[in-house]
């Protein structure tokens, strides 16, 4: 089977989503984003293409898989099932000509001729899967029956084995890093009223960050709480001890990207969030897939950033100083597990193979 992404060769597409600050910055991104279609990996599709055809030939696969972004690895795989007639089937972990860095940063022209590739693209493929339900209906094509939804998905191995006691400090857990785009400064200083009106007590709580934050948001958390002694920034740390953080919980918190036209981004965390049982607050834009899942699975819920939060977190503390623990069905999480989601794209693969 041949992959759209190159061995060990990192994409870095993430950095168009980032504001550019200099001027050299913003010369650069409309350079990227206008003169480069689909994108500035089409410069890597000749040699691709060529690569694919060897291992075509050589490994005679049933189907071809493609992934973006860069959305230049679905002309790649198109060209290849075409010379090959072989069943393809297109992934698209983000939106394409709809993604939200475009808006505002296209000519006119470029923005149309995108948008008629993808839907050339996306129908011609024989499947398309999304990585979100709100990232599938933003793609151009007219027939969403082709479209299967496999979301990211959490590892079995890491769902907790036995029951856990209740811990002595209300730890509320943020994994992941904090930028511009995921800081909500209102909801730490509603936190940090909370201590002060004795809504929460301090001495029984602690803030966790665990993940890189940007100096400003660092030095204006450190001023909110350093009075209450009752801060962590621990900075990167590795998967089993985020894991473990998770765990002791009394409440996880989730920020989504504060961007418009993201709103079906799901992070991936959420659902690591959800196999620890414990509650999760997110803050940001409600429309999204994210809220669908907290509510199905009864885990949390998204709050809108103009929101009172000090209500919501003292509902959490004191569940917590109760000993109450939400209880999530396990078939509810089970279809979020990696397993199940295989399955699902392995029975995609099944049914194409069998139709060549």
């Amino acid at each position: 089977m041949f992959s759209g992404i190159p061995e060990n060769k990192p994409i870095p597409v993430a950095v168009l989503s980032q504001k550019p600050k200099s001027i050299k910055k913003k010369i650069l991104n409309f350079i990227r984003l206008n003169l480069f279609l689909p994108d500035a990996k089409i410069l890597w599709y000749l040699s691709a293409y060529l690569v694919g055809k060897k291992i075509i030939k050589k490994e005679n696969p049933d189907l071809i898989f493609s992934s973006s972004p860069p959305p230049t690895t679905h002309l790649i795989a198109s060209k290849l099932a075409k010379k090959f007639n072989i069943k393809w089937i297109a992934d698209f972990r983000d939106p394409w000509s709809k993604i939200h860095y475009y808006q505002n940063q296209r000519i006119s022209l470029i923005q149309k001729l995108d948008e008629k590739l993808e839907n050339r693209i996306q129908t011609q493929c024989d499947v398309i899967t999304c990585a979100s339900k709100n990232f599938a209906d933003l793609l151009m094509i007219q027939n969403k029956e082709k479209i299967q939804v496999i979301y990211n998905g959490f590892d079995e191995n890491d769902m907790i084995s036995e029951s856990r006691k209740n811990e002595d400090v209300f730890n509320i857990v943020y994994i992941g890093g904090l930028n511009q785009n995921r800081y909500y400064p209102d909801f730490f200083r509603q936190l940090s009223s909370a201590y002060t009106e004795k809504i929460l007590d301090p001495q029984k709580c602690n803030l966790i960050i665990a993940g890189s934050i940007e100096d400003n948001i660092k030095n204006e958390l450190e001023t909110m709480f350093a009075k209450f002694n009752s801060y962590q920034f621990l900075g990167y740390v590795e998967h089993k001890e985020a894991m473990t953080l998770m765990q002791k919980a009394g409440i996880l918190l989730l920020f989504l990207e504060d961007i418009v036209g993201y709103e079906g981004h799901v992070p991936g965390k959420l659902f690591e969030y959800l196999i620890t049982g414990n509650p999760i607050l997110g803050v940001g834009n409600a429309k999204g897939d994210t809220t669908h899942i907290l509510e199905e699975t009864g885990a949390g819920k998204i709050l809108d950033k103009n929101t009172d939060f000090k209500a919501q977190i003292k509902i959490y503390y004191d569940d917590w100083l109760n000993n109450r623990k939400i209880k999530i069905p396990l078939e509810k999480i089970d279809k979020y597990s990696r397993i199940r989601l295989t399955e699902q794209l392995a029975k995609i693969f099944e049914k194409l193979s069998d139709e060549s």
